[in-house]
Protein backbone atom coordinates (compact mmCIF):
# COMPACT_ATOMS: atom_id res chain seq x y z
CA UNK A 1 0.00 0.00 0.00
CA UNK A 2 1.73 3.31 -0.74
CA UNK A 3 2.25 5.43 1.74
CA UNK A 4 0.70 9.27 1.23
CA UNK A 5 0.21 12.30 3.46
CA UNK A 6 -2.05 14.83 2.75
CA UNK A 7 -1.87 19.02 3.02
CA UNK A 8 -4.66 20.57 5.33
CA UNK A 9 -5.43 24.25 5.47
CA UNK A 10 -6.92 25.17 9.15
CA UNK A 11 -8.86 28.16 9.76
CA UNK A 12 -9.59 29.99 12.61
CA UNK A 13 -10.62 32.98 14.07
CA UNK A 14 -7.75 34.07 16.05
CA UNK A 15 -5.81 33.91 19.56
CA UNK A 16 -9.30 32.60 21.06
CA UNK A 17 -8.54 29.01 19.31
CA UNK A 18 -4.72 28.63 20.12
CA UNK A 19 -5.53 25.59 22.27
CA UNK A 20 -7.46 24.27 20.28
CA UNK A 21 -5.38 24.82 17.02
CA UNK A 22 -2.59 23.25 18.75
CA UNK A 23 -4.19 20.45 19.97
CA UNK A 24 -6.01 19.82 16.25
CA UNK A 25 -2.56 20.45 14.89
CA UNK A 26 -0.96 17.78 16.94
CA UNK A 27 -3.44 15.51 16.25
CA UNK A 28 -3.36 15.74 12.44
CA UNK A 29 0.64 15.43 12.13
CA UNK A 30 0.02 12.39 14.51
CA UNK A 31 -2.51 10.57 11.70
CA UNK A 32 0.13 11.48 9.00
CA UNK A 33 -1.33 15.15 7.98
CA UNK A 34 0.77 18.14 7.37
CA UNK A 35 -1.48 21.47 9.15
CA UNK A 36 -1.54 24.40 7.05
CA UNK A 37 -2.73 27.84 7.59
CA UNK A 38 -2.15 31.23 9.43
CA UNK A 39 -2.26 32.10 12.49
CA UNK A 40 -1.83 36.24 12.19
CA UNK A 41 -3.89 37.43 9.24
CA UNK A 42 -3.45 40.99 7.93
CA UNK A 43 -4.54 42.01 4.24
CA UNK A 44 -1.07 41.46 2.73
CA UNK A 45 -1.24 37.41 3.72
CA UNK A 46 -4.96 36.95 2.03
CA UNK A 47 -2.39 35.94 -1.04
CA UNK A 48 -0.49 33.59 1.06
CA UNK A 49 -4.20 32.33 2.61
CA UNK A 50 -5.31 31.64 -1.28
CA UNK A 51 -2.42 30.07 -2.41
CA UNK A 52 -2.02 27.11 0.37
CA UNK A 53 -5.85 26.40 0.04
CA UNK A 54 -4.98 26.22 -3.82
CA UNK A 55 -2.25 23.62 -2.81
CA UNK A 56 -3.84 21.73 0.04
CA UNK A 57 -5.81 18.74 0.02
CA UNK A 58 -8.77 19.69 2.41
CA UNK A 59 -9.65 22.58 4.45
CA UNK A 60 -11.08 22.84 7.85
CA UNK A 61 -12.92 25.24 9.59
CA UNK A 62 -12.15 25.40 13.44
CA UNK A 63 -15.04 27.66 14.87
CA UNK A 64 -15.29 28.78 18.77
CA UNK A 65 -17.24 32.15 20.27
CA UNK A 66 -15.39 34.67 18.45
CA UNK A 67 -16.18 36.25 14.58
CA UNK A 68 -12.09 37.17 14.68
CA UNK A 69 -10.55 39.77 13.00
CA UNK A 70 -12.11 41.47 10.08
CA UNK A 71 -11.11 42.85 6.59
CA UNK A 72 -11.69 45.94 5.05
CA UNK A 73 -14.77 45.02 4.05
CA UNK A 74 -15.84 43.77 7.02
CA UNK A 75 -15.85 40.27 6.50
CA UNK A 76 -13.84 37.93 8.85
CA UNK A 77 -10.36 36.64 7.42
CA UNK A 78 -12.07 33.24 8.25
CA UNK A 79 -15.18 33.30 6.73
CA UNK A 80 -13.15 34.75 3.15
CA UNK A 81 -11.02 31.81 3.33
CA UNK A 82 -14.07 29.86 3.59
CA UNK A 83 -15.69 31.75 0.87
CA UNK A 84 -12.46 31.15 -1.23
CA UNK A 85 -11.96 27.58 -0.47
CA UNK A 86 -16.07 26.98 -1.50
CA UNK A 87 -15.05 28.60 -4.80
CA UNK A 88 -12.22 26.17 -5.22
CA UNK A 89 -14.59 23.22 -4.28
CA UNK A 90 -12.11 22.50 -1.93
CA UNK A 91 -13.54 19.27 0.57
CA UNK A 92 -14.53 21.27 3.87
CA UNK A 93 -14.71 20.21 7.74
CA UNK A 94 -16.24 21.97 10.00
CA UNK A 95 -15.42 21.45 13.60
CA UNK A 96 -17.48 23.54 16.06
CA UNK A 97 -17.69 24.43 19.25
CA UNK A 98 -20.85 23.23 21.06
CA UNK A 99 -20.79 25.02 24.55
CA UNK A 100 -20.61 28.53 23.53
CA UNK A 101 -22.05 29.63 27.46
CA UNK A 102 -19.08 27.81 29.20
CA UNK A 103 -16.55 30.23 27.34
CA UNK A 104 -18.24 33.47 27.47
CA UNK A 105 -16.36 34.41 30.83
CA UNK A 106 -13.08 33.49 30.15
CA UNK A 107 -13.38 35.20 26.36
CA UNK A 108 -13.47 39.11 25.57
CA UNK A 109 -16.82 39.74 24.71
CA UNK A 110 -16.90 41.40 20.67
CA UNK A 111 -19.36 43.93 20.49
CA UNK A 112 -22.76 43.34 19.30
CA UNK A 113 -22.56 43.62 15.86
CA UNK A 114 -19.13 41.39 15.40
CA UNK A 115 -21.78 38.79 17.45
CA UNK A 116 -24.41 39.17 15.08
CA UNK A 117 -21.89 38.29 12.14
CA UNK A 118 -20.31 35.49 14.46
CA UNK A 119 -24.21 34.08 14.31
CA UNK A 120 -24.40 34.38 10.81
CA UNK A 121 -21.38 33.18 9.86
CA UNK A 122 -22.04 30.08 12.23
CA UNK A 123 -25.47 29.32 10.54
CA UNK A 124 -23.74 29.71 7.10
CA UNK A 125 -21.55 26.99 8.19
CA UNK A 126 -24.04 24.27 9.56
CA UNK A 127 -26.16 25.09 5.97
CA UNK A 128 -23.67 24.58 3.52
CA UNK A 129 -21.06 22.32 5.38
CA UNK A 130 -21.72 18.87 4.96
CA UNK A 131 -19.83 17.11 7.31
CA UNK A 132 -20.06 19.08 10.48
CA UNK A 133 -18.86 17.80 14.08
CA UNK A 134 -19.37 19.35 17.56
CA UNK A 135 -17.23 20.00 20.64
CA UNK A 136 -17.06 20.30 23.73
CA UNK A 137 -13.12 20.66 24.78
CA UNK A 138 -9.79 19.85 23.55
CA UNK A 139 -9.79 16.41 25.04
CA UNK A 140 -13.66 15.75 22.30
CA UNK A 141 -12.12 17.77 20.24
CA UNK A 142 -8.85 15.01 20.00
CA UNK A 143 -11.07 12.15 19.50
CA UNK A 144 -13.85 13.61 17.03
CA UNK A 145 -10.62 14.34 14.62
CA UNK A 146 -9.22 10.90 15.67
CA UNK A 147 -13.08 9.35 14.57
CA UNK A 148 -13.79 11.22 11.10
CA UNK A 149 -10.80 12.38 9.78
CA UNK A 150 -9.62 8.93 8.06
CA UNK A 151 -13.18 8.97 6.81
CA UNK A 152 -12.40 11.93 4.75
CA UNK A 153 -9.95 10.35 3.06
CA UNK A 154 -12.15 7.91 1.95
CA UNK A 155 -14.61 9.45 1.01
CA UNK A 156 -12.74 12.08 -1.22
CA UNK A 157 -9.63 10.81 -2.25
CA UNK A 158 -6.97 13.51 -3.10
CA UNK A 159 -3.21 12.73 -4.44
CA UNK A 160 -1.88 13.92 -1.76
CA UNK A 161 1.93 13.65 -0.98
CA UNK A 162 4.27 10.32 -1.74
CA UNK A 163 7.48 9.50 -0.54
CA UNK A 164 10.25 8.39 -3.83
CA UNK A 165 10.56 5.45 -2.56
CA UNK A 166 6.92 4.45 -2.43
CA UNK A 167 6.77 6.11 -6.24
CA UNK A 168 6.85 2.09 -8.24
CA UNK A 169 3.51 1.05 -6.47
CA UNK A 170 2.07 4.49 -8.60
CA UNK A 171 3.92 3.45 -11.58
CA UNK A 172 2.11 0.22 -11.74
CA UNK A 173 -0.89 1.65 -10.92
CA UNK A 174 -0.84 4.15 -13.62
CA UNK A 175 0.26 1.26 -16.41
CA UNK A 176 -2.73 -0.27 -15.02
CA UNK A 177 -5.46 2.48 -15.54
CA UNK A 178 -3.81 2.78 -18.86
CA UNK A 179 -4.89 -0.24 -19.74
CA UNK A 180 -8.41 0.08 -18.86
CA UNK A 181 -8.78 3.74 -20.40
CA UNK A 182 -7.45 2.28 -23.53
CA UNK A 183 -10.35 -0.33 -23.35
CA UNK A 184 -12.85 2.85 -22.48
CA UNK A 185 -11.83 4.57 -25.78
CA UNK A 186 -12.46 1.87 -27.79
CA UNK A 187 -15.88 1.14 -26.55
CA UNK A 188 -16.25 4.84 -26.38
CA UNK A 189 -15.18 5.22 -30.33
CA UNK A 190 -18.34 2.60 -31.47
CA UNK A 191 -20.77 5.00 -29.59
CA UNK A 192 -22.77 7.74 -31.69
CA UNK A 193 -22.34 11.39 -31.52
CA UNK A 194 -23.50 13.35 -28.59
CA UNK A 195 -27.44 14.07 -29.74
CA UNK A 196 -27.92 17.17 -27.89
CA UNK A 197 -25.07 18.92 -29.66
CA UNK A 198 -25.53 21.00 -32.39
CA UNK A 199 -22.66 22.75 -33.57
CA UNK A 200 -23.21 25.51 -35.59
CA UNK A 201 -20.76 28.31 -37.91
CA UNK A 202 -19.84 31.22 -35.39
CA UNK A 203 -17.61 33.87 -36.24
CA UNK A 204 -15.57 35.87 -33.12
CA UNK A 205 -18.15 38.82 -32.93
CA UNK A 206 -21.47 36.21 -32.29
CA UNK A 207 -22.76 35.87 -29.26
CA UNK A 208 -23.13 33.01 -26.76
CA UNK A 209 -25.45 32.79 -24.21
CA UNK A 210 -25.64 30.47 -21.25
CA UNK A 211 -26.41 29.75 -17.77
CA UNK A 212 -24.53 29.54 -14.64
CA UNK A 213 -25.27 29.25 -10.85
CA UNK A 214 -23.48 31.02 -7.85
CA UNK A 215 -23.74 31.60 -4.09
CA UNK A 216 -24.40 35.55 -3.21
CA UNK A 217 -23.72 36.52 0.07
CA UNK A 218 -25.62 39.59 2.12
CA UNK A 219 -26.24 40.70 5.34
CA UNK A 220 -24.21 37.39 6.58
CA UNK A 221 -26.66 34.94 4.59
CA UNK A 222 -26.08 33.63 1.21
CA UNK A 223 -28.53 32.35 -1.58
CA UNK A 224 -28.11 30.33 -4.29
CA UNK A 225 -28.98 31.96 -7.57
CA UNK A 226 -29.36 30.77 -11.00
CA UNK A 227 -27.45 33.60 -13.64
CA UNK A 228 -27.55 34.45 -17.29
CA UNK A 229 -24.20 35.61 -19.29
CA UNK A 230 -23.59 36.95 -22.80
CA UNK A 231 -20.37 36.98 -24.50
CA UNK A 232 -18.87 36.78 -27.52
CA UNK A 233 -16.77 34.29 -28.81
CA UNK A 234 -13.73 36.34 -29.31
CA UNK A 235 -14.78 37.09 -25.38
CA UNK A 236 -14.29 33.36 -24.64
CA UNK A 237 -11.34 33.38 -26.43
CA UNK A 238 -9.28 36.31 -24.88
CA UNK A 239 -10.50 34.63 -21.61
CA UNK A 240 -9.56 31.31 -22.42
CA UNK A 241 -5.80 32.36 -24.14
CA UNK A 242 -3.88 32.56 -20.56
CA UNK A 243 -4.42 29.00 -20.02
CA UNK A 244 -4.13 27.42 -23.54
CA UNK A 245 -2.15 28.88 -25.53
CA UNK A 246 0.45 26.21 -23.97
CA UNK A 247 -0.62 22.23 -23.76
CA UNK A 248 -3.27 22.30 -20.87
CA UNK A 249 -5.39 19.49 -19.09
CA UNK A 250 -9.04 19.50 -20.29
CA UNK A 251 -10.40 20.25 -16.90
CA UNK A 252 -8.93 23.80 -17.22
CA UNK A 253 -12.25 24.86 -19.04
CA UNK A 254 -14.50 25.09 -16.10
CA UNK A 255 -11.89 26.17 -13.83
CA UNK A 256 -10.84 29.22 -15.70
CA UNK A 257 -14.65 30.11 -16.62
CA UNK A 258 -15.71 29.63 -13.00
CA UNK A 259 -12.81 31.69 -11.82
CA UNK A 260 -13.78 34.34 -14.48
CA UNK A 261 -17.64 34.41 -12.93
CA UNK A 262 -16.39 34.14 -9.32
CA UNK A 263 -14.27 37.49 -10.31
CA UNK A 264 -17.39 39.32 -12.50
CA UNK A 265 -20.48 37.36 -11.20
CA UNK A 266 -21.22 40.12 -8.03
CA UNK A 267 -22.55 42.80 -10.59
CA UNK A 268 -24.91 40.03 -12.06
CA UNK A 269 -25.86 38.51 -8.58
CA UNK A 270 -27.03 42.04 -7.30
CA UNK A 271 -29.26 42.55 -10.18
CA UNK A 272 -31.46 39.66 -7.57
CA UNK A 273 -29.91 40.67 -4.58
CA UNK A 274 -29.03 44.31 -4.44
CA UNK A 275 -26.69 44.24 -1.37
CA UNK A 276 -24.99 41.42 -1.77
CA UNK A 277 -21.08 42.11 -1.11
CA UNK A 278 -19.64 39.01 -1.97
CA UNK A 279 -20.08 35.62 -4.61
CA UNK A 280 -18.28 32.27 -4.60
CA UNK A 281 -19.41 28.57 -5.73
CA UNK A 282 -19.89 30.06 -9.27
CA UNK A 283 -20.15 27.28 -11.91
CA UNK A 284 -21.11 27.00 -15.39
CA UNK A 285 -23.97 25.01 -16.85
CA UNK A 286 -22.70 21.72 -17.91
CA UNK A 287 -24.32 21.69 -21.43
CA UNK A 288 -23.11 25.42 -21.88
CA UNK A 289 -19.61 24.21 -20.97
CA UNK A 290 -19.92 21.02 -23.62
CA UNK A 291 -21.01 23.29 -26.33
CA UNK A 292 -17.66 25.67 -25.95
CA UNK A 293 -15.46 23.28 -26.07
CA UNK A 294 -17.02 21.84 -29.43
CA UNK A 295 -17.41 24.91 -30.63
CA UNK A 296 -14.46 25.90 -30.21
CA UNK A 297 -13.10 22.87 -31.84
CA UNK A 298 -15.26 23.23 -34.64
CA UNK A 299 -13.96 26.20 -35.35
CA UNK A 300 -10.32 25.62 -35.22
CA UNK A 301 -9.23 27.60 -32.54
CA UNK A 302 -8.51 25.27 -29.94
CA UNK A 303 -8.24 21.64 -30.20
CA UNK A 304 -6.99 18.75 -28.74
CA UNK A 305 -2.99 17.95 -29.09
CA UNK A 306 -3.44 14.73 -26.89
CA UNK A 307 -2.73 13.11 -23.76
CA UNK A 308 -0.32 13.98 -20.83
CA UNK A 309 1.32 11.10 -18.59
CA UNK A 310 -1.80 11.01 -16.27
CA UNK A 311 -3.69 10.14 -19.42
CA UNK A 312 -5.66 13.80 -19.11
CA UNK A 313 -6.92 15.27 -22.63
CA UNK A 314 -4.44 17.84 -23.70
CA UNK A 315 -6.10 21.35 -26.18
CA UNK A 316 -4.17 24.10 -27.07
CA UNK A 317 -4.87 27.24 -29.21
CA UNK A 318 -4.38 26.39 -33.15
CA UNK A 319 -2.36 28.88 -35.21
CA UNK A 320 -5.64 29.97 -36.54
CA UNK A 321 -6.59 31.13 -33.35
CA UNK A 322 -3.45 32.68 -32.32
CA UNK A 323 -3.71 34.56 -35.44
CA UNK A 324 -6.94 35.53 -34.58
CA UNK A 325 -6.19 37.31 -31.46
CA UNK A 326 -3.07 38.96 -32.69
CA UNK A 327 -5.32 40.61 -35.78
CA UNK A 328 -7.74 41.24 -33.50
CA UNK A 329 -5.49 42.97 -31.04
CA UNK A 330 -3.60 44.97 -34.00
CA UNK A 331 -7.19 46.23 -35.32
CA UNK A 332 -8.07 47.43 -31.23
CA UNK A 333 -4.59 48.90 -31.13
CA UNK A 334 -4.56 50.90 -34.40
Amino acid sequence: MVDKRYQVFISTSGQEMLPERSVLCQTLVGMGFFAWGLEQRTPLSTSLARRQIDDCDYVIMLLGNHYGEQSMSGVSYMQLEYIYAMSKDKPIIAFIHSDLESRHDILPKEPEIVQEKFQAFRQILQQEVEHIFYFRNVRELELTVRMNMSNMLIRYPALGWVRPQNTQALNDEIVALKEKIKGLEGELEQKTPDPFLNVRKVTSQDTFDFEYQLHAYQDGNFKELKLNRQMTWLEILQLLFKVFKNQTPEEYFSIRINDYLNETGLKDAQVQMPRAHAVARSQINFRALHNIKHQLKQSDWITPVGRDDRQRVMWQFTEKGKNLLKKMTASKNA
